[in-house]
């Protein structure tokens, strides 16, 4: 690594560093105003505010971080750049013979390093702090319910209905699980004070536990209620060693984080968790899911695609001006930004998410590669 990598470098992550503190200020600021009121209740209760506080923005703070990575990554690089414009120090480089390409290299592998860290951050760490991500600031300290959204088991057929869900007990307050035909000789209603989530372990399968039964239909005396030669609702009677009397186990492979937040999961939920449920059975995920697959295989291309788009025009045109410079990437960004939403709306519309998620590398990669050869007569 050369001294000029090393200046470069230096340049880009102070500026990154700088950009991003601000934009987590500006937001800590508007909310804390909102929620001061609540933050400093539960900081009472806990007998340490700053460490409350801080916690709950530390974990506020990584989507916006993640959100913002390539939009941050195309302003400090652009920054990094006009500097070196203003301060007469390209002419002396280029002189010696060196090319422009040459010199914005480690500008590139430091925005190919920031999309590679949100990548990790997304994939390996964020969906096991999922809990702590989508809290509120009136529900840290407690398991707060939040109000169950009705679902249907797709492979099944038996609707899942309740008042609340608690993330941190795996628990549904007041269930009640619909039992439709040709699972039961008719449809029944299975109603309970609780029902438990138990994942698939030591061969017992995935579904819930429904404790405390406010009535105990017929069905439920006898054998366990059978669907395509698998036992769906077990009894009492069949498995006495694990399900208690006036109790009862439905089978479901609806995964209980996605009961618990369905839009939140999605968006923290590994890509990994995303594909299995869209193989899952249970669940109605419909094209959304294989849309966002694709979105976030095709993120870092794109983070590095608007690196392309956004840093010649400044190269090209030599100016001095850094505002002018912060100006121009802030156009490339809602130019950007606004033909990436329009072809995700466009391919939701049409019904060819898929295709949305696609086009826009299909549009910017021959505007990139043409940026690139600017570059390279430069």
């Amino acid at each position: 690594m050369t001294i000029l990598d090393r200046y470069l470098l230096k340049s880009f992550f102070f500026n990154l560093i700088f950009w991003f503190i601000c934009i987590i200020g500006i937001f800590i600021v508007f909310d804390l105003f909102t929620h001061f009121d609540s933050l400093v209740q539960k900081g009472k209760e806990q007998n340490n505010l700053i460490r409350l506080i801080g916690t709950y923005y530390l974990f506020q703070s990584i989507p916006i971080a993640m959100t913002l990575s390539s939009i941050l990554g195309l302003v400090s690089a652009m920054i990094a750049m006009a500097m070196m414009i203003r301060n007469n120090e390209l002419v002396p480089i280029q002189a010696a013979g060196i090319s422009m390409l040459r010199i914005v290299r480690p500008l590139i592998f430091a925005v190919i390093f920031v999309a590679i860290v949100s990548t990790v951050l997304r994939e390996a760490v964020l969906p096991h702090f999922l809990d702590e991500l989508v809290m509120e600031a009136d529900t840290i300290t407690k398991d707060r319910g939040v109000r169950l959204n009705a679902i249907i088991d797709n492979e099944t057929g038996i609707s899942i209905l309740g008042d609340q869900i608690y993330r941190k007990e795996l628990r549904i307050s007041n269930p009640v699980f619909v039992i439709p035909k040709p699972i039961a000789k008719q449809s029944t209603r299975l109603k309970a004070k609780n029902a438990f989530y138990r994942s698939e372990k030591n061969g017992h399968p995935s579904g819930f536990l429904l404790v405390d039964l406010i009535e105990i239909p017929a069905i439920l005396n006898g054998s366990s209620l059978m669907f395509q030669e698998k036992a769906i609702v077990i009894t009492h009677q069949d498995a006495s060693d694990w399900v208690e009397e006036n109790s009862c186990f439905v089978v479901s492979k609806v995964p209980f984080d996605y009961l618990a937040s369905n839009n939140a999961w999605q968006q923290f939920a590994s890509t990994w968790e995303l594909f299995n449920a869209a193989r899952n059975n249970s669940l109605d995920v419909g094209n959304r899911i294989h849309a966002i697959i694709h979105c976030r295989i095709l993120q870092p291309f794109l983070d590095v695609i608007l690196l392309f788009l956004g840093l010649p025009t400044i190269l090209v045109g030599g100016d001095r001006n850094v505002f002018k410079a912060m100006g121009i990437s802030g156009l490339v960004i809602i130019t950007f930004l606004m033909v990436q939403k329009s072809c995700q709306y466009l391919g939701a519309n049409a019904n060819m998410p898929i295709l949305g998620a696609w086009l826009p590398l299909m549009i910017f990669v021959p505007f990139a590669v043409n940026q690139i050869l600017l570059l390279k007569t430069k």
